[in-house]
């Protein structure tokens, strides 16, 4: 059951990554409004990898689910990355 949520969760994020690219190859100011808001998502990203241990207390789950978490967000930012630059 929790890899069908998984999975949902995965796929709904393709999909936001996915218009995100969409967007931001409408205009110059949308595409830097995307970048701002990637670079942001990278940085949170990167912070979650460092505090792993803090954050899994805070949010009450093992280490291994945030580690597949994270791991399934890199993968939604790469497709969504290969939407954008195949557009």
């Amino acid at each position: 059951m929790r890899a069908m949520y998984l999975a949902n969760y995965f796929v709904a994020g393709c999909i936001a990554f996915s218009l995100l690219g969409w967007v931001a190859s409408l205009h110059p100011y949308a595409f830097q409004a995307v970048l701002c808001l990637l670079a942001a998502t990278a940085i949170a990203w990167g912070l979650s990898w460092l505090l792993d241990f803090s954050l899994s207390k805070l949010l009450k789950i093992s280490v291994a689910d945030l580690q597949a978490l994270l791991i399934s967000g890199l993968a939604m930012l790469l497709i969504g990355l290969g939407v954008f630059l195949c557009t």
